[in-house]
């Protein structure tokens, strides 16, 4: 699935897949060339990007608690990917 990254809307649906590296390279390029282009989404790409600095820095020290780690673990092991097919 291919995405039209010319439209804010778009980017900013996606910037959290921008950040966490989770698209294709043409995705993000695509994001890349809107972010320079358009001053007001790059300031919300900005504005993350200096709170996932924040939340990395202050709390590298913390850690999940134990109970927390194994819940997360189970529901990775439930999660079920449906798909539809078209035909």
């Amino acid at each position: 699935m291919t995405h039209d990254f010319d439209d804010c809307t778009a980017v900013l649906k996606h910037l959290y897949e921008f950040h966490d590296k989770e698209l294709t390279e043409s995705e993000a390029d695509a994001i890349r060339q809107h972010l320079l282009a358009c001053e007001p989404c790059l300031d919300h790409y900005q504005v993350e990007d200096a709170l996932r600095l924040l939340i990395r820095t202050c709390c590298r020290e913390e850690k999940a608690p134990e109970s927390l780690r194994l819940r997360v673990r189970a529901t990775w092991s439930r999660t079920v990917v449906v798909t539809e097919t078209t035909d």
